[in-house]
């Protein structure tokens, strides 16, 4: 078969029955984003990323797995080491910062 023209009217007839089967199973033409792929939700909200720095605060020395673990026990939410890791990345609260924010606090003291 190789490089085989294909006609113009054969590539808009293959468009428009791909529309129509769109649009009969989801009411538009438009289908919807997967939810596979694209931008992925974080499972954290704000006031656990706000508990998590208060512990942190508490305890600089806390392990990711430890963290799931304070997570899973207090808020009953079961969270894997990596979503935990970029939820945090992702909200800025990286090691570093962390570590930075309670050296200062100390000096404040």
């Amino acid at each position: 078969m190789g490089n085989r023209k294909i006609s113009s009217d054969l590539k808009e007839c293959a468009v428009i029955y791909r529309w129509e089967t769109v649009f009969a199973e989801f009411g538009t033409v438009n289908r919807p984003p997967s939810p596979i792929c694209g931008q992925e939700l974080r499972i954290l909200t704000r006031a656990l990323m706000t508990a998590c720095e208060e512990l942190f605060a508490k305890e600089s020395d806390l392990y990711l797995d430890e963290l799931a673990t304070w997570l899973a026990l207090t808020h009953d939410i079961s969270i894997s080491i990596p979503t935990l890791s970029r939820n945090l990345k992702e909200a800025g609260l990286t090691r570093k910062l962390l570590q930075f924010q309670t050296s200062t606090a100390d000096e404040r003291l």
